[in-house]
C-alpha cells in the first residue's frame, strides 16, 4: 500500500509539467482595440463640420468656398438627412468661415467662426447647406 501505482506517478508528473508549460509559456500581447478617430480631425487649410459633438461623427470638409453641399463641388453625403452638431475652421489664409441653413448662402447665417475657431452648435445641431470664406 506504501507505493503509488506507476501510472498515477506519471499522471501527476505529466500535470505538473503541463502546467509548469503554461505557467512559464511566452503570453501573445493583447491585440490593440481599434482606435476611433481623433476629434476635431480636419486637414490643414480646410474647414470642417461634423455629426457629432466636439469634433466627432462623420466629417465633411472643404478647401474653398461651397454654395451648395449636397450639389456642389465638394458633396456632404449626409447633410441633406443629418444636423451639423460641430464646426472647425482650419483654414491657413486667416479667413473666417459662415455657414448657413439654405443653399446659396441663403436662410439663417448659423455662426461665423474665426480661423482656428471651433463650435459645438446647441441642441441637436443643425442642418447646413452653405458656406463662405467671409463673415
Amino acid at each position: 500500500m506504501g507505493r503509488t501505482p506507476t501510472r498515477l506517478r506519471l499522471a501527476a508528473a505529466g500535470a505538473a509539467v503541463l502546467t509548469a508549460s503554461v505557467l512559464l509559456a511566452p503570453t501573445a500581447p493583447a491585440a490593440a482595440a481599434p482606435t476611433a478617430p481623433a476629434a476635431w480631425n480636419c486637414n490643414d487649410g480646410s474647414f470642417c463640420v461634423y455629426s457629432g459633438s466636439n469634433g466627432t461623427g462623420s466629417v465633411c470638409a472643404w478647401s474653398g468656398d461651397d454654395p451648395d453641399w449636397n450639389n456642389g463641388t465638394s458633396r456632404c453625403s449626409w447633410s441633406p438627412r443629418t444636423r451639423v452638431r460641430s464646426a472647425y475652421n482650419h483654414g491657413l489664409s486667416g479667413a473666417s468661415v459662415s455657414a448657413y441653413t439654405a443653399v446659396d448662402l441663403g436662410g439663417t447665417k448659423v455662426f461665423c467662426l474665426r480661423q482656428g475657431g471651433r463650435t459645438n452648435l446647441p441642441g441637436s445641431g443643425t442642418f447646413l447647406r452653405s458656406h463662405t470664406w467671409s463673415c
